[in-house]
């Protein structure tokens, strides 16, 4: 007990040094709050060097206090860079060796916050990420509204009073997520992708209230940044109040101060494409109007001019046939004295030619059977010709058909001569 109480009293002579690091452990427990600040290698997750702090409940209190109520405040959370002042102390009943918390350099962490927001800021810049999303094209009518908030928030009572109260029908796909805290980013992203599943969604809008400002760090998450600025369609943000813009705000499609004036934003956007739309319907009114007088007064002229063409064209076929009419009755009359005088000279013509046709044809006939005559053999064998025959019967026209001993049949004017080819 003196051993360690001499100990203690040698520590308190130690002053107090102020030390640096990233916070990797914060636990409240009871009356005191349990803090881990560890030292690391730019490029190493591991830590160099890691020292155990501990901090009544009170003075945690007071830091808390201080740091919120900066000309830029934050909250004290774990994955923090700080700067505290601490001192050596030991703990009697344990013999433990411990530092405890005594003071904090908000001026530190703003540095550190305010580097780390601009070194975010840079890189989503340098890769075309700040208007990636604002590029993509505004529904003409967004009426499908993708909503993350809150759960029974002041946000989503604004956001969805501020759509009920307007002339048009909005459907509204909430999905709920924790808007402060450590798990908010987490919880964003996963709404984000809940609502991608959805093609019907016209546009997705993020909304929050205000509060703490010290809960809208939370939105300068570069996670958070890049699902905003790579999202498909486009990103609505409201979060906070006027004076309140975070790194979401930059990269989203549209930036709005509040979540009423969020609502109000889409509300506009259809009001004006309703209003375009209206503008249309009545250019293309008038313009059908005109176009119809036009076409009418047109066809009415048309008609006239045709009903004028086809009165004359009627009168003019009248008169020619008419006229054919005239002709027609005159030249049948020739026609017809014509073919009875044709019809006349025809029946005597067949009365005489059918006479000559039959002679003509019978002097024909005579001439046939005389050279039918000239050409029988019998009459050929009467010249003093004769005729051979070979057995079978069969004339024999020339040497090669015998050979000998064939027997040959010989016809003379006067009688048959048998022979035998030798």
């Amino acid at each position: 007990m003196q051993y360690m109480t001499s100990i203690r009293n040698k520590l308190a002579e130690t002053p107090a040094v102020w030390v640096h690091g990233v916070i990797t452990r914060l636990i409240e427990k009871g009356k005191v709050v349990y803090i881990s600040i560890a030292d690391f290698e730019e490029g190493n997750v591991k830590p160099i060097a890691t020292v155990d702090l501990t901090c009544f409940a009170g003075q945690f209190a007071a830091l808390r206090a201080k740091t919120e109520n900066a000309a830029t405040p934050f909250a004290i959370k774990e994955q923090l860079k700080v700067c505290f002042q601490i001192k050596a102390e030991v703990y009697i009943p344990s013999g433990k060796l411990q530092a405890k918390i005594l003071d904090i350099d908000p001026v530190y962490t703003l540095g550190e916050l305010a580097l780390t927001r601009m070194a975010i800021l840079k890189r989503l810049a340098s890769e075309g990420l700040l208007e990636k999303n604002k590029m993509l094209p505004l529904p003409l009518m967004p009426l499908c509204i993708g909503l993350i908030t809150g759960e029974n928030t002041a946000a989503y009572k604004d956001f969805t009073t501020r759509l009920d109260a307007s002339p048009f029908k909005f459907r509204v796909v909430p999905v709920f997520a924790t808007m402060q805290g450590n798990s908010t980013e987490a919880s964003i992203l996963n709404a984000l992708e809940t609502l991608r599943d959805n093609d019907e969604i016209d546009i997705v809008c993020i909304v929050r209230g205000g509060g703490a400002k010290t809960d809208l760090n939370y939105f300068d998450s570069e996670a958070l940044c890049r699902a905003v600025a790579n999202y498909p369609i486009p990103v609505f943000t409201g979060i906070g109040h006027e004076i309140d813009r975070s790194l979401l705000d930059e990269v989203a499609g549209v930036y709005c101060i509040t979540p009423t004036d969020c609502a109000k934003r889409i509300v506009e956007i259809a009001q004006e494409s309703w209003s375009k739309l209206i503008e249309t319907a009545k250019e293309i009114a008038n313009a059908t109007r005109l176009t119809l007088a036009n076409c009418t007064q047109q066809l009415n002229s048309a008609g006239l001019r045709l009903s004028q063409k086809v009165s004359a064209r009627i009168q003019a076929e009248k008169t020619r046939h008419a006229l054919i009419r005239a002709n027609l009755q005159k030249d049948t009359r020739f026609v017809l004295r014509d073919e009875f005088a044709r019809v006349d000279r025809n029946a005597e013509g067949l009365k005489q030619g059918s006479r000559k046709i039959l002679d003509l044809a019978k002097t024909r006939f005579e001439l046939i059977e005389t050279k039918v005559k000239g050409v029988d053999p019998q009459n050929i064998i009467a010249k003093g010709y004769t005729l051979t025959l070979d057995a079978s019967g069969k004339f024999v026209r020339n040497a090669a058909q015998l050979k000998s001993g064939d027997t040959l049949r010989t016809r003379f004017k006067d009688g048959t001569v048998e022979s035998v080819v030798r």
